[in-house]
């Protein structure tokens, strides 16, 4: 049912590198520190790193995209979030499989992980009564529709140009406030998946907001990467006050 399109490896990494080289220095030098956490997932030890304050502010779920959770890019912008008061828990979801392959098997792995941290977030005394955003990239992005589609009790997901895998389109059980970000030339993802997932929510009619950006590929860009992050933060004040 959905559009996904593949380029070739080498093309991939180039766009990527080009993203994260001009996307992490258009962000502020911080010296925010981090702290390193693990929980358990379908028998696997998963981590996830912590930013921002730990006893205020609504917790968002950071989701890498395919280059994995060393790329400066999320770091960096779980810093910046830090300093508007989020606390930024990053997701090495890789840690709950054996491959990184798009695979309907990892898939239901990996959003089992989102799953069972949010449910160590509601078990934290110090985390239980805070709003919870889920915020992926790319392959992240499909992890993050993945999770809400399964009716995953978070306040808010925020996707940057990712799909909805096929098994859980076919499972869907519901999906929290959502705003999707994507690219009108994205040849990875094209933009039939962020048009078919826009035309899913107002058949159930869920909340959505979206925005194509017409002269964007897969991953933006300044001066569209400044606009998604603030389309970003102004989705997330709205949903999580």
């Amino acid at each position: 049912m959905l559009c996904k399109l593949k380029l070739p490896w080498p093309a991939v990494k180039l766009r990527l590198l080009a993203l994260i080289t001009i996307s992490f220095f258009s962000l502020p030098t911080l010296a925010q520190s981090q702290q390193v956490a693990h929980f358990t997932s379908g028998e696997r030890q998963v981590s996830y790193e912590i930013f921002g304050p730990a006893n205020t502010g609504p917790i968002v779920i950071m989701l890498h995209g395919v280059g994995g959770p060393d790329v400066p890019l999320y770091r960096g912008l779980a810093q910046y979030l830090a300093t508007k008061n989020y606390t930024v828990l990053f997701l090495h979801y890789f840690d709950a499989t054996d491959t990184h392959r798009a695979s309907d098997q990892n898939y239901v792995a990996w959003e089992k992980a989102v799953s069972d941290l949010v449910d160590e977030c509601r078990k934290n005394p110090a985390w239980a009564k805070r709003r919870i955003a889920l915020l992926g990239f790319s392959l992240g992005a499909s992890v993050a529709l993945a999770a809400g589609s399964q009716a995953l009790p978070v306040d808010a997901v925020a996707e940057w140009y990712g799909s909805l895998p096929d098994e859980f389109f076919y499972k869907l059980k519901g999906m929290p406030p959502l705003l999707i970000l994507h690219g009108q030339h994205d040849d990875n993802i094209p933009v039939a998946n962020a048009q078919q997932i826009l035309q899913l929510c107002g058949m159930k009619k869920f909340t959505c907001e979206s925005h194509i950006y017409p002269d964007q590929g897969h991953g933006f860009l300044p001066p569209a990467y400044d606009d998604a992050v603030k389309r970003t933060l102004d989705f997330f004040s709205r949903q999580l006050k």
